[in-house]
């Protein structure tokens, strides 16, 4: 998109995907929505200097991922029982009848948590990923092939069978 901003018309392009997005890194229907909201503010604010050297999808989706993180950096979100944001997760949704696999993603170190939910659940290649997360294309096949160990670990009995 060149000139002006059509505001109406990225949030209608990319509301649910980037709200998908904030609620699986943050296990938080509620504070994923503040960080969309919060994403097309500063995306509204930051346009004039929008060069379209990348995507206007893969823009918005790292605001929205720096905002995931500073929400997760603040001192009233360590306080939050993970337990409540997870049960959070699934309100409103239909019950997942195991979600083991969630649980696993959920407790992943943010870094971890950020390249799997992009790679699995946004469904998007390395090359992506790195333009987003700002890292290099080995940087982000390294932390996918760290977060696949850490969860091989956690998921070892349920869905890995024990050697």
């Amino acid at each position: 998109m060149e000139g002006e901003l059509d505001a109406v018309a990225l949030v209608e392009q990319y509301g649910n995907h980037l709200l998908r997005l904030c609620t699986l890194y943050l296990g938080d229907r509620m504070g994923a929505e503040d960080a969309v909201q919060e994403t097309y503010l500063r995306a509204l604010r930051a346009w004039p200097s929008f060069r379209g050297e990348c995507s206007e999808e893969t823009w918005l989706i790292r605001i929205a991922i720096n905002i995931c993180k500073n929400t997760l950096r603040s001192p009233w979100r360590r306080k939050q029982a993970p337990q409540e944001a997870l049960n959070r997760l699934t309100e409103g949704e239909p019950e997942l009848k195991d979600d083991t696999v969630a649980r696993a993603v959920m407790e992943l170190p943010p870094k971890y948590r950020a390249v799997v939910i992009l790679c699995y659940y946004e469904e998007l290649d390395s090359g992506e990923i790195a333009k987003i997360l700002g890292l290099s294309v080995s940087a982000v096949t390294m932390r996918l092939s760290r977060a696949r160990q850490k969860l091989k670990g956690r998921l070892e009995g349920w869905y890995y069978g024990k050697t």
